[in-house]
């Protein structure tokens, strides 16, 4: 149950409210004088204050002010004689939570704490999935040592330090990019670092809301505007005032809903379906898209003018094919956080699965990478992740070279899986197919290889001396056709 810290010069009131609070389960620490209580709110830490405003000395509404100025959010109920309810309206506004008349009713009292306790529990559940949203939703959330993505936490931070952001006409930001890429990391993270963090950030999913819904979700509606509207409703983009909007996939708006877009952006105002007052919103605004606007201008399908409106500031997340180097960081960060998700004894992978990741070409770019890595920990009891375990659709690139030799038609084969000198391999054989055709004869395998019959002396007889007791040809055979 709570502490509670119970402010009261009357002895006998003061008893009679710590027993009450005792007998259902709460701590009570009592004090008779606001300046006692001041002095000790620290160290007492308690998780609410019932405190009354006539006290000795320091009122209790002196008391109430000093705390709130002081920073403390501990919520408080107070204590007034029923003749002065003015005061008690006061203290409400300089941060009491709630009043009680007195003579107090035990069972109100009860009530009141109990309601008082239980709003606290929610405000600071919400403290505590902002501060954790904000945590896990920064600049930081976007891993990569490329050039690209130093680029684009760059961006994020220059945009988060501007003042025009927390404004009146917040410059709207278009993010373009492949699916996959992490467009809605790049706009959470440009809303958790700038000075709009927080307020709301409300996601809209430009595909996922039917047509026929979308203007009420986005503007509201009053009740009766239509058959299921049985009451008033707000709408996201009121939800978001203050805050951040982001319009996801923005390239599949519907055209006549652009228009309406387009003219509550430009004048800051949406009028809720079936309403006639408009309202008035202060929201930044950032959109994204996989889809080639131009061509959806070119097409008909995108307005021009909402689109150079969205399109302020335009950041493009680079595909993952591109950022060869954070590749890597990106397995193994998600190879982390799945196999501390699910208990995997998966620790990491190995440098042949580097390289089958770094060779695929990530049509799905970071999205795939992560289920991928999910899939690789859920399917895998190894510690270390080897190229077989990777679900890699794409076909190998050959592991063996073919190499046709004219006008013999004689064809070598080597193999790049061998763990042999490729290039030496592919030397020797040829340098030994040469000699095959010419049988034997020096000077003529020479003048088709145009070297000197030195230089082929002496290459064959180097590999024949480093490969002795090995063969001469590890990496493959040589056969006629």
């Amino acid at each position: 149950m709570a502490h509670i810290l119970v402010v009261e010069d009357e002895e006998i009131l003061a008893k009679n409210l710590a027993d009450a609070l005792r007998y259902a389960g709460h701590e009570v620490t009592l004090f008779h004088a606001a300046e006692a209580a001041l002095d000790r709110l620290d160290e007492t830490a308690p998780d609410l204050v019932l405190l009354d405003l006539r006290l000795p000395g320091m009122t209790g509404l002196e008391l109430l002010t000093t705390w709130r100025g002081r920073g403390s959010r501990v919520p408080a109920i107070i204590m007034t004689a029923h003749g002065n309810i003015e005061t008690a309206v006061e203290a409400i506004k300089a941060g009491a939570d709630d009043f009680l008349t007195k003579p107090i009713d035990l069972k109100e009292l009860g009530l009141v704490v109990g309601k008082t306790l239980d709003h606290q529990r929610v405000v600071d559940n919400l403290d505590y999935f902002k501060n954790r949203e904000r945590s896990t939703s920064g600049v930081a959330t976007l891993l990569g040592t490329s050039g690209a993505m130093e680029e684009i936490r760059a961006k994020v931070l220059r945009l988060a330090r501007s003042t025009a952001i927390a404004g009146e006409h917040p410059p709207s930001v278009l993010i373009t990019g492949e699916t996959g890429t992490g467009k809605d990391l790049l706009a959470r993270a440009i809303h958790y670092e700038g000075p709009r963090s927080g307020a709301s950030f409300v996601h809209v999913n430009c595909t996922a809301v039917p047509d026929e819904l979308f203007e009420a979700e986005l503007f509201g509606h009053v009740k009766g505007a239509f058959t299921s509207a049985q009451s008033n409703k707000k709408g996201l983009m009121e939800i978001a005032d203050g805050g951040t909007i982001f319009f996801d996939e923005i390239g599949h708006m519907k055209p006549s809903l652009q228009a309406k877009l387009l003219t509550a952006l430009e004048h800051r105002t949406i009028r809720p379906v079936g309403g006639t007052k408009e309202r008035q919103v202060n929201v930044h605004v950032i959109s994204a898209t996989n889809r080639d606007l131009d061509a959806a201008i070119a097409g008909g399908e995108f307005r021009r003018d909402l689109y150079h409106r969205l399109r302020v500031v335009p950041i493009e997340m680079p595909p993952l094919r591109g950022r060869g180097e954070d590749v890597e960081l990106l397995a193994q960060f998600f190879l982390d956080r799945y196999r501390a998700r699910f208990g995997s004894l998966a620790q990491r992978l190995s440098d042949g699965a580097m390289d089958a990741l770094r060779a695929h070409d990530w049509p799905g770019n970071v999205r795939e990478l992560s289920h991928m890595m999910e899939s690789v920990v859920l399917m895998s009891d190894a510690p270390v992740i080897e190229p077989h375990h990777l679900p890699l659709k794409t076909a190998r690139i050959g592991a063996t070279l073919e190499v046709e030799l004219h006008p013999s038609s004689q064809r070598i084969s080597v193999d790049f899986d061998s763990g042999n000198p490729v290039l030496e391999d592919l030397e020797y054989k040829v340098l030994k197919a040469a000699l095959e055709y010419s049988g034997n004869n020096l000077s003529r395998a020479a003048r088709m290889l145009g070297v000197t019959r030195d230089a082929i002396r002496y290459r064959i007889n180097r590999y024949e001396e480093e490969h002795a007791g090995g063969g001469a040809a590890g990496g493959g055979e040589s056969s006629p056709s």
